[in-house]
């Protein structure tokens, strides 16, 4: 390995665990990550490969073998798939031999770990269903731009068939976005198949939907005096969340540009159902973004909104997203169980009980089935005895 490529690895070694340092990962966790990733740099340096060469499942089987296997694979695989989101690396490990599929397929997959923020075991997932569609293709001799929706059917059913309810409704999520991607980016299909393949709706509700009461968010946000750069960037998601509803993904690919303060308004271009939205900022929510720029935003190139609080200052993830957000919420001394999105639920939950339609909470929170939104809500008990009991209360 050339002295440029170390250099590259040890720099890359250094952002990774930065990374981990900035999401809350404890330090015995940092200090682990850290000792096996040195020790991966020292086995890598005496190898005679290129830097394209180094992720492979063949260099992490001989690594693994020198100790500690279980440890040493999760470290390197959590680095490769890092440099993968980066677009340092190619691909990142692969879990086992996988015959290559078709290059859509590929686009796909790679537009899924890239673009839409998939996690690598997703990923996975959606690769088992596009195996699965790409041999029924080949079985029954067909093209992509020949299918109709009784061959999407049909396969769906097949898949289907081994898996219990709500496997399968995940399945035809997964599924119909593939679908989607076929037909609006790369215009294989003569139809929108997606909006033809319905999922099945399940009734059953393990757990009623979790969100703060009015007292609850009163403690939230009372006495809170953000002083450093990372209170003040997690109290403006915390804003920003609880009064717009937004996705901790959505909430980490705000930009600077999706922001007009003379309109008070802010665009949200990448949504989980793919509609992009114009929304109204509350004065409150507002102001929280304007003291983030202004005293905890590290001056940078990124056009993104919330970087990380130490450098290399790169953008966040979800993940930094949800463990703000939950750390603004212990702190507060609300109910430990408690994560970013019960503030998603608590603003739907507030839409409702002020009289907002289904149809339109549908639309702020961008769901694409209107069942999605219906198990964001509680029963609006107040609501219920006014109108059939005729209370005022």
């Amino acid at each position: 390995m050339n002295h440029k490529d170390s250099k590259r690895l040890s720099q890359a070694v250094e952002h990774y665990l930065l990374q981990r340092i900035e999401q809350g990962y404890p330090d015995t966790h940092i200090d682990t990550q850290h000792k096996i990733l040195h020790d991966f740099r020292l086995f890598i340096e005496q190898q005679p490969r290129e830097w394209d060469e180094i992720f492979t499942l063949e260099i992490l089987k001989e690594f693994m073998q020198q100790g500690n296997g279980n440890e040493r694979r999760r470290a390197v695989r959590g680095l490769a798939k890092f440099l993968y989101r980066e677009q340092q690396i190619p691909q990142p490990i692969p879990r086992k031999s996988r015959p290559r599929l078709p290059e859509l397929f590929e686009d796909y997959l790679h537009y899924c770990a890239t673009s839409r923020y998939d996690t690598e075991k997703t990923v996975q997932h959606i690769r088992r269903i596009l195996e699965a569609f790409d041999h029924y293709l080949k079985h029954h001799n067909l093209t992509l731009s020949a299918i109709t929706i009784e061959h999407v059917d049909t396969f769906e059913q097949e898949y289907n068939a081994a898996y219990a309810l709500q496997s399968q409704k995940f399945n035809r999520s997964c599924f119909k976005f593939f679908l989607k991607y076929l037909y609006h980016v790369r215009r294989v299909l003569k139809r929108d198949f997606a909006a033809l393949l319905k999922v099945p709706r399940i009734f059953q509700r393990t757990k009623p939907p979790c969100f703060l009461r009015i007292d609850e968010t009163q403690q939230l946000f009372d006495n809170r005096t953000p002083g450093t750069p990372s209170e003040l960037r997690a109290y403006a998601m915390v804003h920003i969340a609880y009064t717009m509803g937004l996705r901790p993904q959505e909430i980490s690919r705000l930009t600077l540009d999706d922001i007009q303060f003379s309109k008070a308004e802010m665009s949200v271009r990448y949504r989980k159902a793919g509609l992009p939205v114009t929304m109204p900022i509350p004065q409150k929510t507002l102001k929280a973004i304007a003291a983030y720029l202004v005293g905890g935003r590290p001056e940078n190139d990124c056009r993104e909104l919330f970087l990380q609080c130490c450098r290399p200052y790169r953008p966040v993830s979800s993940q930094t997203v949800c463990y703000a957000i939950k750390t603004c919420i212990q702190k507060a001394g609300l109910p430990e169980k408690a994560t970013a999105y019960w503030l998603r639920h608590t603003h739907a939950q507030q839409l409702l009980e002020a009289g907002v339609s289904l149809f339109e909470i549908k639309e702020m929170l961008g769901h694409d089935d209107i069942d999605a939104t219906n198990r964001y809500l509680h029963i609006d008990i107040k609501l219920m005895r006014r109108v059939i009991l005729g209370e005022l209360v």
